[in-house]
């Protein structure tokens, strides 16, 4: 998900724009707001205002945000970061059928969590490792 086009902003917009955005939106699609409409709507608007509030959570954070646009721009230039699985390569998930299905595979946490290395690697430099350590 890019929370820029969540809360319809560009990258290089300043946290008073976030800020902004976010309380048109949130104003928009609060779920008090749509506490008699058919749950149809209602269920669209609670998952738009979850959405929004993560856009804000994560673009008001320079840490959360400095992550995001390193992370979001790596996989933009490999397939939107989707992978053939259709889950996005950074381990989140993907929204099928109104049900948020997250991929906890190994493959995919171990992608997450240490990026440019693949597992064969690593486990050979921990068996390098061992034998060396046996040796001593």
């Amino acid at each position: 998900m890019d929370h820029y086009k969540v809360l319809g902003l560009t990258r290089n917009a300043t946290k008073d724009e976030v800020k902004e955005a976010f309380r048109k939106l949130a104003m928009q699609f609060h779920p008090d707001k749509h506490s008699h409409s058919p749950n149809s709507v209602k269920d669209g608007a609670t998952l738009r205002f979850k959405q929004v509030s993560e856009a804000y959570e994560v673009l008001m954070d320079d840490r959360k945000r400095a992550h995001f646009n390193l992370r979001y721009s790596n996989n933009n230039n490999n397939n939107n970061g989707r992978t053939a699985s259709g889950f996005n390569s950074y381990g989140y998930g993907a929204l099928l059928g109104g049900t948020f299905i997250i991929d906890t595979s190994g493959d995919t946490l171990w992608k997450m969590h240490n990026p440019g290395k693949s597992f064969e690697d690593a486990v050979e430099s921990i068996e390098k490792a061992k034998a060396v350590k046996d040796k001593m």
